[in-house]
């Protein structure tokens, strides 16, 4: 019973640190919105930069992710900015997902421009719904 126990918790805590990082970089294109988005994140935390350029002006900055939520080829990412060439985005939460296709020729990967808003008022890395859009460029899930 105890070697059961054990065996299971052994291959859990596997499975938990093998799905645990989220690497690489592209460029989503919605509308008239052209968002370049780097990430790299082990565990639950790590860091993403953006680039974002829109009819509103050109943004960029970083977050410092504290919330990862990954299911089989999708990361949920959330964290607060912490440096931006807009200072009022700093402090704003940033939540984006991406879809890992596995670098499949003809699948490219996805992934939904960032939304920012105060902490508190929205989704985190646990929920929400998200418009995808295929990536130019790599994002690995492990």
């Amino acid at each position: 019973m105890l070697s059961t126990t054990l065996t299971a918790i052994v291959a859990a805590s596997f499975f938990a640190v093998a799905a645990s990082a989220v690497n690489g970089s592209g460029t989503v294109t919605f509308g008239s919105s052209v968002e370049h988005i780097t990430v790299n994140v082990s565990g639950s935390s790590g860091r993403a930069t953006f680039q974002d350029k829109a009819a509103g002006g050109n943004v960029s900055g970083q977050i410092n992710i504290n919330c990862v939520s990954i299911t089989g080829n999708t990361a949920t990412l959330s964290g607060l900015v912490t440096h931006s060439n807009k200072k009022e985005m700093i402090g704003q939460e940033g939540v984006f997902r991406i879809v890992d296709n596995g670098g499949k020729k003809g699948t490219p990967d996805m992934a939904t421009l960032i939304n920012f808003h105060q902490p508190g008022t929205s989704t985190d890395c646990n929920a929400g719904e998200f418009d995808l859009t295929p990536v130019k460029g790599d994002f690995t899930i492990r």
